[in-house]
């Protein structure tokens, strides 16, 4: 930065408020001087121990020394200074990530990739995927005409659970109910998306099996009753393999079985959000996988991997033009 626009540390605090609310922590990073999991504060002189990893999104703290490298820098200096629209424009660099990407992330038998900027437009697109297979099933069926399958007045909805948290715009604002309001009040949504309970376990499990079983029936009798009364209406289930923002809730495999069941019998899409509790950090590169045989038809990934996106398994290709045959 020339000396023009250069800020002291002293100086950080005042001059982002003058244009941006500053309402996160009273430190200022060096970007330099921090080193793994030592966050150095330029403004106090401090040293601080990183248990935050900016939520998730840092897994080998600041400066690791393997990104460091002169040939690291040189390829990513180029990603940074060049803004490829990489949806229509090819480059060798995309080529080589996806190569590793398909090798290292995405699991057997799924086919299907799309990447975006922000975890919350990748649960949106998996919405999106959703929505697209349910309403053209509907069409090709005779159970939507062509003026509600073009406008999305059937088979769009998507049920999500309580303590959810998947993002903070646009389709996801009707899915995220966390307990500070201010992330989701005084916002349009869509208000007849069915939400029902999330019957999380309670440590330790077999003090309080009983407990979890009739939360577990309770939720699946709410889901199966919201799929009676709708049974063309919902494109998808939507949930947090572990869910984050909402209190740290874990879900027990034999749940996510007759989630998995509800949604073959029912034609509809059963999406995991991975955004926080994926690419490894679960000790398996995605948390649903401590839960086989369950698989998701989507999961959604973010944070961790520098990118965020989708993952879309082989039941999106039982309509032939599908988001990813046709842009």
């Amino acid at each position: 930065m020339t000396a023009k626009f250069s800020v002291e540390p002293k100086d950080v605090f005042k001059t982002i408020e003058s244009l941006l609310l500053r309402d996160g922590f009273d430190i200022v990073i060096d970007m330099e001087r921090s080193k793994g999991s030592h966050i150095h504060d330029s403004a106090s002189g401090a040293d601080w121990l990183d248990f935050y990893t900016f939520f998730a999104s840092s897994p080998f703290g600041m400066n690791h020394p393997k990104l460091e490298t002169p040939e690291f820098k040189e390829k990513i200096f180029r990603a940074a200074i060049n803004k490829v629209a990489n949806s229509d424009i090819y480059t060798q660099e995309m080529a080589e990530f996806i190569k590793m990407f398909g090798e290292v992330a995405v699991p057997d038998g799924f086919k299907h990739t799309f990447f975006i900027d922000y975890g919350t437009l990748a649960v949106e697109n998996t919405f999106k995927v959703a929505m697209d297979w349910k309403v053209s099933k509907l069409l090709a069926a005779g159970k939507v005409t062509k003026g509600d399958a073009y406008d999305g007045k059937v088979g769009t909805k998507i049920m999500h659970f309580n303590e959810a948290f998947h993002g903070r715009s646009g389709y996801t604002l009707s899915v995220t109910n966390t307990n500070d309001p201010n992330k989701h009040q005084r916002f349009a949504k869509f208000t007849d998306w069915p939400r029902v309970l999330n019957p999380k376990i309670t440590f330790p499990l077999e003090d309080h099996i009983g407990e979890v079983e009739w939360l577990e029936a309770q939720s699946l009798k709410q889901i199966k009753h919201a799929i009676a009364n709708d049974p063309n209406g919902i494109a998808a289930i939507i949930i947090e393999t572990i869910q984050g923002e909402g209190g740290d809730n874990h879900f027990r495999t034999e749940y996510y079985q007759q989630l998995r069941q509800i949604c073959d019998e029912s034609d509809i899409m059963l999406i995991f959000d991975e955004v926080q509790c994926g690419m490894g950090i679960t000790g398996k590169m995605w948390a649903w996988e401590h839960h086989a045989p369950v698989k998701p038809d989507i999961f959604s990934f973010g944070k961790k991997a520098q990118v965020c996106g989708l993952v879309a398994g082989p039941r999106v290709d039982e309509v032939e033009k599908n988001c990813f045959t046709v842009s």
